[in-house]
This record gives structure tokens, C-alpha cells and sequence, in this order.
């Protein structure tokens, strides 16, 4: 397929770059030996590089005569992510490339003739998007491009980050105070039901965790090693190890927080435990299953009667966050996780518990079954919420959980001003004003 390009030139050598291309497809790369795979490795990532180096010659052009302002694009970068279908990081580090290249001729020299890869020209990129080095890093622009030819990736990429700390020493002190500032960690929980750890620290803070998870990594590589020679003997290899590296350090980062759970218990007295609702109908069927029987079909959940609690759905943590009803339950039998089953009003009909865990079981029954106060309209979690008697001690109610439900202190103190809550016969709550009205 011919070009469409324009400039005649431009597009003759497209097409001959793309016969090329073709020819090669159909003669297929297979290398005679192990020294003829090295040289086609290394011929084809020439031929890549020039095709990158292409690319971001086109993308300077591009930002210079302001071309990517015609359809209205703020920067060269956005237009590129969008003409080209790239990602932002991608758009990103071409547009920054293209910008140190306008400064580092002897680099742009490098990179163009193939001898300097894409990923060595990130490296000295980033650094030259620091403004405060930027004017010392284009003085080492021919030993930067040698530098660029002889060293692996790593290396270089090691020693441009120890030269922009030495030369940009207040920058990197702010740098890490501000990473230390806005340090962060999240566990996320996405759609499918699973998790995403995220965090950001300072470097030594960092640095220090990273020192914990990789003993922890190693613990649990040592265990994995000590299974498989049981089994093989000094036979032994990587592929007879339970786990992958990715499992282990999942198990490694669970095992930390387990550490700290029982580590908070001992230090404050503080129990950590995990709550899981479920209500009655699904522990059954799942525990059914679990004993070697498939139970009937369970009716459509979006066919249930809405007005009331009967036969609503729930598998969920204290918390609200879903867990798979198949592992909730098998765990729950294990009495590795404290289960609170609901009957079919929403009231707590069972409270499985680890005697060593578990203390204030009628709080727990009469506030695990909700996820936020119970006051209309109210969203605060119920693990900040107060346990509240809906019909008030002083006046006869009874302490068990189909009398409890949580409150926030706010809506708790509601009660002193002639409001009243009552349970109906499906479990659903009904908060009225002093004058009798429900609130809606």
C-alpha cells in the first residue's frame, strides 16, 4: 500500500521502508545458531531505533511549527496521544525526547544514526527535563552520547540519577521532603471482587519498608524451597516450588499485616478481626456445596421483593466491601474468620467467633448486620457509629442485637429530643419525629 504522505521523498522512503518491512515478514527471522540470533537481535533494534528516531524528528517538527495547535490541541504531547493511539506516559516521554534532543546534538547525532536506544534517550530526557540541570547536563552533551553507546540501561540510567542529586542537591532534599509529605498507601478494592495495594513514600521510609517486604519475600521463599527438596530431594528445582515469585510476595505483604494485626493486639490491646455478613440462605447453599452437594438454583436476586430485608443478598465485610461467598464461608468453617449470619428480617441469627478474638458479641450482633448509621439519609460507616438501644434502656429495652443497631453521635443524641426507632416484622428500620411522622 503506497504512502499517502505527501512530500514525495518522505513518502518514497516510507514505502521503501514498509517493502522492506513485508519482505521480512514473509522470509521470517530464523537465526542459523546462538551467535547469528545475537547479530539478527541486534540489526533489527537498529532498524527500530532509526524508525524511533524518525518518530521523534516528526514530533519536534510537529511541536515547532505548531502544527498540533490546528485541531485544537494544548500540547504536542495530547495531539500525539491522540494521532498516534499512544498512552499518556508514552506520548509523554516522546515529546520530552524530542525537547532534550534539540539541546544535545551529539546525542541527537547517537540516537538518529541507531547507535543510542529509545530507552538510554529516556534516561537522559528525564534528566534534562529538570530546569535546574538542565544548563549543566548540555555542557556533558558528547559524553553524554558516548555514555549513551557503551553503557547498559541500568547503568546509565543509575549514574544520570546520582549526577542531577549531586548537582541539584536542594531540589533533591525538597523532592523527598515533598514525597514524604504527601506519603499515601491504598488498598482498593476493583469490580471483579479483588485488590490493589498503591502507596507512595519518602525515600527513607521507603527504603526501610522495602528492606522489610524482601526479608518477608525471602521467608517465604525459604519455605516454599524447604517443601520442594521434602518432596524432591537435592533435585529440587524452581519449577517444583508451590508458589511464583508474584505469589510469594503477595503472601509476604499478607503475612506483614497479619504481623501487625497480632503486633496492635499485644502493643494496645486493640483486636483486629475480620467480620464477614452473610445472610442465612447463602451460608447454606455455599456450606452445602462445600460438603460435596450442589444445592438448588437460588431465585434471582432482582426479583425479590426490594420494600423489605427478606432474602436480600449479602456477603460482604463489616466494612461493606463483597467478598466471594464460596471463600467467605469455607474460611468461616475453618474459624479463620469470625461469620455473622443473617435470618431473613436482617437480624444476626448466628455469631461464629475464636474465643481468643472475640469479646462484645451483643455490639457486634447489633451492628454488623448495617454498613452506616441507621438515621435516613446518614452515610457515616458504622465502624464510627455508637451501638444505640432503638427503644431506650431506661424504658425497658432489652440489650440484644434485634434492639441495637448503629448510630452516629449526632443522630444518637436525636433520640433525647422525642424522635423514636422502631424495627418492623422484616427488619427494616422506621425513624419517626416527635410528632409521629417517618422520615423518609
Amino acid at each position: 500500500m503506497a504512502s499517502k504522505v505527501q512530500d514525495r521523498a518522505t513518502a518514497g522512503a516510507i514505502d521503501q521502508i514498509a517493502a522492506g518491512f513485508a519482505a521480512l515478514s514473509v522470509a521470517g527471522v530464523e537465526p542459523v545458531d546462538a551467535v547469528d540470533a545475537v547479530r539478527c537481535t541486534r540489526e533489527l533494534e537498529v532498524l527500530v531505533r532509526l524508525a524511533q528516531a524518525a518518530q521523534i524528528d516528526l514530533v519536534d517538527r510537529v511541536e515547532r511549527r505548531g502544527l498540533h495547535r490546528v485541531d485544537g490541541h494544548g500540547t504536542v504531547r495530547v495531539w500525539l496521544r491522540h494521532n498516534a493511539r499512544l498512552s499518556d506516559a508514552e506520548a509523554r516521554r516522546r515529546a520530552q525526547a524530542a525537547r532534550a534532543l534539540r539541546d544535545l546534538p551529539a546525542v541527537r547525532e547517537g540516537f538518529a544514526s541507531g547507535r543510542i536506544g529509545f530507552c538510554h534517550l529516556g534516561a537522559i530526557a528525564r534528566a534534562h527535563a529538570n530546569e535546574r540541570v538542565r544548563a549543566e547536563l548540555c555542557e556533558l552533551d558528547e559524553h553524554l552520547a558516548v555514555l549513551g553507546e557503551r553503557l547498559a540501561y541500568d547503568e546509565l540510567d543509575r549514574k544520570l540519577l546520582d549526577w542531577v542529586r549531586l548537582t541539584d542537591e536542594d531540589g533533591t532534599r525538597s523532592a523527598d521532603e515533598r514525597n514524604h509529605q504527601q506519603r499515601d498507601a491504598k488498598l482498593i478494592q476493583l469490580p471483579d471482587l479483588s485488590w490493589r495495594l498503591t502507596a507512595r513514600f519518602g525515600s527513607l521510609q521507603g527504603a526501610r519498608l522495602r528492606a522489610v517486604l524482601d526479608a518477608a519475600i525471602d521467608a517465604e521463599s525459604a519455605l516454599d524451597w524447604e517443601k520442594a527438596r521434602a518432596e524432591h530431594g537435592d533435585a529440587a528445582t524452581v519449577e517444583d516450588l508451590a508458589r511464583t515469585d508474584a505469589h510469594r510476595r503477595a503472601d509476604a505483604e499478607a503475612h506483614l499485616h497479619d504481623l501487625a494485626a497480632a503486633g496492635l493486639t499485644a502493643e494496645t490491646g486493640t483486636t483486629v478481626t475480620t467480620d464477614l455478613v452473610i445472610d442465612h440462605e447463602t451460608f447454606t447453599r455455599e456450606a452445602t456445596r462445600l460438603a460435596g452437594t450442589d444445592p438448588e438454583p437460588r431465585r434471582d436476586p432482582l426479583d425479590l421483593d426490594l420494600a423489605t430485608a427478606s432474602g436480600r443478598y449479602r456477603c460482604h465485610t463489616e466494612q461493606g466491601y463483597p467478598v466471594e461467598a464460596t471463600a467467605a464461608v469455607a474460611v468461616a468453617l475453618l474459624g479463620r474468620i469470625r461469620r455473622v449470619v443473617l435470618g431473613a428480617d436482617g437480624v444476626v441469627v448466628d455469631v461464629g467467633r475464636r474465643v481468643r478474638l472475640f469479646t462484645g458479641p451483643a455490639q457486634l450482633a447489633a451492628t454488623i448486620a448495617h454498613r452506616h448509621c441507621y438515621w435516613p439519609g446518614c452515610q457515616t460507616p458504622v465502624h464510627h457509629c455508637q451501638t444505640d438501644h432503638l427503644q431506650p434502656w431506661a424504658a425497658g429495652g432489652r440489650t440484644s442485637p434485634d434492639n441495637g443497631a448503629p448510630a452516629c453521635g449526632r443522630h444518637n443524641r436525636r433520640k433525647e429530643h422525642g424522635y423514636t426507632v422502631r424495627r418492623d416484622e422484616h427488619g427494616q428500620l422506621h425513624t419517626h419525629r416527635p410528632d409521629g411522622t417517618e422520615i423518609e
